[in-house]
């Protein structure tokens, strides 16, 4: 199950598509063809904050659509923050520099594309999981490599443990929404995804050549606007093409949630009886906030 933004660097096709045309030269795997508009207004993605009703736990942790992504992913963000909670505290009492490390992010599986989100917000983007205005403490403190490491595991310790609640099930789950991909219905469909493709300029033979052209071209991009104008573009030339892709995969993993269910019947109730109480006790030891990312 591959867990990146969709896809981690899909700016530079149209970037290098102007260029090549204003040169009078063309480039395999890309063409000067507009891109349909992003959906909705040029806004930040936002989070949704408090936790889901008992209803939702079981699309919170057997994810079958690209809506029900954004709960697993608030999920797996909740750990991240339950981790960096601990590091902060250790630290603190330490009297030591936070070590450097990714921020806490909500991010996207790609067997899970979440299509109103990327035609939004485009194929890159991480949704950060701490609130704006959360203090830190990174740059106070001492360098002590031994007690930040001592804090490192104490935040590793934490989130995995967090995990453990729910992830020996979830990791059963992942092969189910893998395996669609081979179901022959998903790959008649996904054939229709180069065409399309094609009408917005960029010519590739399937989707993983997609993601690898633009990861190919991502790197020459330097202006930040531009940048993102092309983002959601392709984002919305994406979100475009995949919709009747997901259209026939988000019913056959809905079915094989329903079979995965009745077989797991038991797991699913000891998470029903255990996981958002354990949610709201870590809110309240830590003052964190569950959320999920929402366009």
């Amino acid at each position: 199950m591959k867990k990146r933004p969709i896809t981690a660097a899909a700016l530079g096709a149209v970037i290098a598509a102007a260029a090549l045309t204003g040169c009078g030269g063309a480039a395999p795997g890309l063409s000067a063809a507009p891109l349909p508009t992003a959906s909705g207004p040029v806004r930040p993605p936002t989070v949704a904050r408090g936790l889901p009703a008992e209803r939702d736990l079981t699309a919170m942790v057997l994810p079958a659509t690209g809506q029900d992504s954004r709960l697993a992913q608030g999920l797996d963000g909740f750990a991240q923050l339950v981790g960096h909670a601990r590091l902060q505290e250790c630290a603190e009492r330490a009297g030591v520099r936070l070590p450097e490390a990714p921020p806490p992010a909500y991010i996207g599986w790609s067997d899970l594309p979440d299509l109103g989100f990327i035609g939004r917000h485009g194929l890159t983007m991480s949704v950060p999981a701490l609130p704006s205005a959360s203090p830190s403490v990174r740059a106070a403190g001492r360098v002590d490599r031994a007690a930040q490491q001592r804090c490192e595991t104490e935040g590793r310790t934490a989130a995995e443990e967090f995990k453990d609640l729910y992830s020996p099930l979830q990791s059963l789950w992942w092969p189910e929404v893998s395996a669609v991909r081979d179901d022959p219905r998903a790959r008649e469909a996904l054939r229709t995804l180069p065409g399309c493709l094609a009408r917005y300029g960029v010519e590739v033979e399937d989707e993983d050549a997609f993601f690898a052209l633009v990861d190919r071209t991502v790197q020459g991009i330097e202006d930040g606007a531009e940048a993102t104008r092309a983002d959601r573009g392709l984002g919305a030339a994406y979100a475009a093409c995949m919709a009747p892709v997901e259209a026939v995969r988000e019913p056959l993993r809905t079915a094989r949630r329903t079979a995965f269910e009745a077989a797991h019947r038991d797991e699913l109730r000891a998470l029903e009886r255990g996981l958002l109480p354990r949610i709201r006790e870590l809110e309240q030891r830590h003052g964190l906030t569950f959320g999920h990312p929402v366009p």
